[in-house]
């Protein structure tokens, strides 16, 4: 194990993968991630927190007589690394034996780096005393918790004992803000937004929905009740949408395939949406630091068109699930948008006859059905073409198959959150009613 402190991350991974070898592994795959970290913390009266930190860990996993086992460790200590390695193998053999247990064989790439090689920190401390500044200019209401600019620049390496060997670097922004609005003794629910970026947010109201959600929460510490209950539209804001597709997402993944929950199983190549409804994954998306060159069976990301004008295209499987299934791999990484539309949002609005501007859902996970129901919050009432009012906690139900076949308008305004773009969508017949 000597000379492995001072070797690259590539290196390191490859060495992990001759030495579980040589203890008796008969297939192995190893990951080392170094990753350097830095982060303001802020609230609105102030940074109260600069730190910078780095770290690196490694995975060793093992495959043994059809059995799987993993490891961690964060030092290149050889004591660790043995102990490590033996673990990894006594995981193995107290699993169970699966013929779906290997390692990937695949094209090797060239390593490749994505986004800038160091943080401007004048500017990012810059951006927050504009940012705080402004807030209270303008949302003197809007109390603050825990908001966070940070910097991350992450190397990944990746072996395996088929040859493999991938090298990735990817150094990106984000910033997230989590706030609420208080007047007395009148305070609305927590909101939240943010996003990823290579390049730094110089105005950091324009990262996600920054803006836009701290106007929304500032009207919303005058809630009413919708007026009855009612089947009526959900325009879905896109940070709304990005959490309500995990759902759907779920059910077009291999376990979901392999389980036999997913009411799509036997509908590929056909419509299950709406026309308007187009949903990627573009994990090799150069503008986008929520995407990934290679997954965790080292195996190279592709770009795949999921559901393209309603039509299901291809089902999300990654490299364990292809083997369970049988089928080819099309998805190990993943990083989601949806297709804007033609529709002006203000046009959206106008043509919706009852309904609500449907901003964030809480709600447990739907049933094998895609049965759904939560509670909207931070959400508005609309009647005949106008926003009416901010809404207290309503009920919301449905089906998310159904949902996806009643979308009738899709915006041309859309959100990057850096890991994903999302428009809002306008659909019909969901139950509304007060909580």
């Amino acid at each position: 194990m000597s000379g492995l402190a001072q070797a690259d991350g590539q290196e390191f991974a490859a060495a992990l993968v001759a030495l579980a070898l040589s203890k008796g592994a008969s297939a192995v795959q190893a990951r080392a991630s170094n990753t350097r970290y830095m982060e303001m913390q802020f609230d609105n009266r102030g940074v109260d927190l600069v730190r910078a930190t780095e770290n690196e860990v490694a995975t060793i996993t093992v495959f043994r007589d059809g059995k799987r086992g993993a490891a961690t460790l964060n030092s290149r200590a050889p004591e660790e690394i043995a102990a490590a390695i033996d673990a990894a193998l006594i995981a193995a053999d107290a699993g169970l034996p699966d013929s779906a247990n290997d390692v990937a064989e695949a094209v090797s790439e060239p390593a490749s780096r994505h986004g800038p090689d160091a943080e401007d920190r004048e500017l990012m401390g810059a951006s927050i005393e504009a940012f705080r500044t402004r807030l209270a200019a303008e949302f003197p209401l809007i109390r603050t918790r825990d908001c966070l600019y940070s910097f991350s620049d992450v190397e990944s390496s990746f072996a395996n004992s088929r040859g493999v060997r991938q090298k990735e670097r990817s150094a990106s922004y984000g910033f997230g803000a989590l706030f609420m609005a208080k007047d007395g003794l009148k305070t609305t629910s927590m909101n939240y937004s943010g996003a990823g970026s290579f390049a730094p947010f110089e105005n950091l109201f324009d990262a996600g929905s920054v803006e836009r959600l701290l106007r929304e929460t500032s009207q919303s510490l005058d809630r009413k009740p919708v007026p009855a209950k009612f089947q009526g539209d959900i325009i879905v804001t896109p940070d709304c949408l990005r959490s309500l597709l995990g759902s759907i997402i779920g059910a077009l993944s291999g376990p979901a395939l392999f389980a036999g929950t997913t009411p799509f199983k036997h509908k590929r190549g056909e419509a299950i949406a709406s026309p308007l409804f187009s949903l990627s994954n573009r994990p090799r998306d150069p503008q986008s630091p929520g995407g990934a060159d290679f997954d965790t069976y080292g195996v190279p990301t592709q770009d795949l068109e999921v559901i393209q004008n309603g039509v299901l295209n291809e089902f999300l499987v990654d490299f364990f699930f292809s083997k369970k299934l049988g089928v080819p791999q099309t998805a190990g990484a993943y990083n989601f948008s949806v297709a804007p539309g033609d529709s002006p949002l203000e046009e959206i609005i106008a043509n919706t006859r009852r309904g609500i501007l449907f901003s964030r859902f809480s709600g447990g996970a739907p049933n094998n059905n895609l049965d759904f129901s939560g509670v909207a919050k931070n959400s508005f009432y609309i009647e005949d073409g106008a926003v009416r009012h901010a809404i207290d906690e309503t009920m919301v139900s449905g089906n998310f198959q159904e949902l996806l076949k009643n979308i009738h308008a899709v915006s041309q305004e859309s959100v990057n959150f850096g890991a994903g773009s999302f428009p809002y969508l306008a659909a019909s017949d969901v139950t509304i009613s007060s909580k």
